[in-house]
């Protein structure tokens, strides 16, 4: 397949508010995006570990906060869901279906939250993420987000950091918070 072929024109992929019936093919999509984290040995685990069930994907598009990338046939292939804090609009989540990678989607979702801070009178977007892993951080600067110093925190912000560490198994200094000034 050639380099035009395998890219996604915007009117391929429409980005449109998560429905109840989408939040059963959700997990398939979030335990596909994962896999590519078997490709590192330190994170090797989350390729392994579970996905977010369909109640928490349906939290989420009750409260408004869940976002999905459909194909031209209206089939899920990536979601975002977000949560309001005090002071910004925080992604709680990315994924985009393996196949669907590196078409700009995550892109096209990111920018959608962006439109929606906007909208709900957000001046910043803000999300945690791994600081070395090349689809984490870095991308989030190339979309224009920059890493928190431990200063710049919200204590929203840091609690979310520290349940990261203490529940989620991730190790403390592995993750940073960014942020996106709407």
């Amino acid at each position: 397949m050639t380099t035009t072929q395998n890219k996604i024109k915007n009117n391929d992929i429409t980005i449109r508010q998560t429905q109840f019936d989408d939040a059963i093919k959700l997990p398939a999509i979030e335990q596909s995006a994962g896999q590519l984290f078997s490709t590192l040995e330190d994170l090797r685990w989350i390729s392994e570990s579970g996905v977010q069930s369909v109640e928490k994907h349906l939290a989420f598009i009750n409260h408004k906060g869940h976002w999905v990338a459909v194909n031209s046939d209206n089939e899920p292939v990536g979601f975002i869901m977000t949560t309001p804090l005090p002071e910004s609009l925080f992604i709680h989540e990315l994924s985009v279906s393996q196949d669907w990678q590196n078409r700009g989607i995550g892109k096209l979702l990111i920018q959608k939250i962006k439109d929606e801070a906007k909208i709900h009178k957000f001046d910043v977007v803000t999300l945690t993420t791994f600081r070395h892993v090349p689809w984490n951080a870095p991308y989030y600067q190339r979309l224009g987000f920059s890493i928190l110093s431990e200063s710049e925190i919200p204590h929203s912000l840091q609690e979310i950091l520290n349940n990261e560490v203490e529940s989620g198994g991730f190790v403390k200094g592995s993750r940073c918070a960014m942020k996106f000034e709407v």
